[in-house]
């Protein structure tokens, strides 16, 4: 992988996610790139990521006075921006060699907050000193040991963070492991051990018991079906991300913009209801929106973001989801968020060659 100070030398303008994620191949050694890139088995989850939201047809309204938008939002009583935040996307020491710091750092810079990746936990505390008051969000896995979740909890209650994303749709299945990411200079030259225990026999109970267990609030990620969401609201969940793990894991499963109207109607506007996969214009955030997402979630353009810039790079690709947005949301007739309903998609799909592979999150 190139060195932190190579992946900080360019100043080109930002052009886009397209455009991050070009620079980030020439700069990432080959093995790093796979991780980031790969989907599983024969890719068509991951090629059909993108290309679902690009198919969808906008319906915008015209004359209506729009002349600034606000795309400032809530999720689960946090101020941020504008409704993107940062997915767990593995650790970021492998494209940035402050890692989630510099994650931190952009998302931060362009209003927003970031879901911390599982592997990160043991050194949480110390990332926490260096970022005291900055909105986190925490990834992890559920443990078939409640004593080992026990122990997870309490490093991550020591984390100060506002709410657990749970990952349910990963089992531990064999297939070669990525490239060990380095540690980061705030973890020490010898990190702590991983916390990633991943328990194929989770169970809506082990929710439950998750839910009961901690005051943190619990969003589950991984859900595509409407009654899998009713039953984690009945569980006791504070919020639900619908995604399919960036194409990874289950190939062929459900694209998220396919599988959003149902878990929305599942949670029956009783917690919010985000998204995460192919997210790649501001239009396609618009369009979440109107589907019934609070928000939206991206994963591997901060990884591109990370890698060609830094900081700057995350920052510069969330803003550039902002400016799209803002456009759309002119385009369409719509001043704020709240005006974003599900009238401004069209009925049809736009007819689009799908060959090229669209990157989930």
């Amino acid at each position: 992988m190139a060195q932190p100070s190579q992946l900080r030398q360019s100043s080109a303008p930002l052009t886009g996610i397209e455009d991050l994620r070009e620079r980030a191949r020439a700069l990432l050694d080959p093995e790093t790139w796979q991780y980031l890139e790969a989907g599983t088995d024969d890719g068509v989850s991951a090629r059909w990521a993108t290309d679902a939201w690009q198919q969808l047809a906008l319906h915008p309204r015209i004359l209506r006075g729009v002349s600034e938008t606000r795309v400032a939002t809530e999720v689960l009583g946090t101020q941020i921006a504008l409704p993107v935040m940062i997915a767990p996307n593995g650790r970021a020491t492998r494209y940035c060699g402050d890692g989630e710091l510099t994650l931190l750092e952009g998302a931060q810079a362009a209003g927003t907050l970031v879901i911390l990746p599982s592997s990160v936990i043991p050194s949480l505390p110390k990332l926490r000193v260096l970022r005291p008051s900055q909105p986190i969000w925490q990834q992890l896995y559920m443990a078939g040991d409640r004593a080992i979740m026990r122990d997870i909890l309490g490093t991550v209650q020591e984390g100060r963070v506002g709410a657990i994303v749970l990952t349910v749709d990963l089992i531990p299945d064999g297939r070669a492991a990525p490239p060990p990411p380095p540690p980061a200079f705030w973890e020490g030259s010898d990190p702590a051990p991983s916390f990633d225990r991943l328990y194929s026999g989770a169970s809506i109970d082990d929710l439950a018991w998750l839910c009961a267990e901690t005051t943190i609030p619990v969003i589950v990620k991984g859900v595509l079906r409407g009654d899998d969401a009713n039953l984690c609201v009945e569980a006791g969940a504070a919020g639900l991300i619908v995604s399919n793990h960036g194409g990874n894991q289950l190939d062929t499963a459900v694209n998220v913009v396919d599988a959003l109207p149902s878990v929305v109607a599942g949670a029956g506007g009783k917690i919010e209801v985000y998204v995460d996969g192919g997210v790649r214009r501001g239009t396609s955030v618009l369009k979440a929106l109107a589907l019934g997402a609070r928000a939206v979630l991206v994963g591997r353009p901060a990884s591109y973001g990370l890698a060609a810039d830094g900081a700057e790079g995350v920052t510069g690709m969330l803003q550039s989801l902002e400016a799209e947005l803002r456009r759309a949301m002119m385009l369409c007739g719509v001043s704020s968020l709240d005006g974003i309903e599900p009238s401004l998609i069209g009925r049809g799909m736009v007819d689009r060659p799908s060959d090229k592979v669209g990157q989930d999150s």
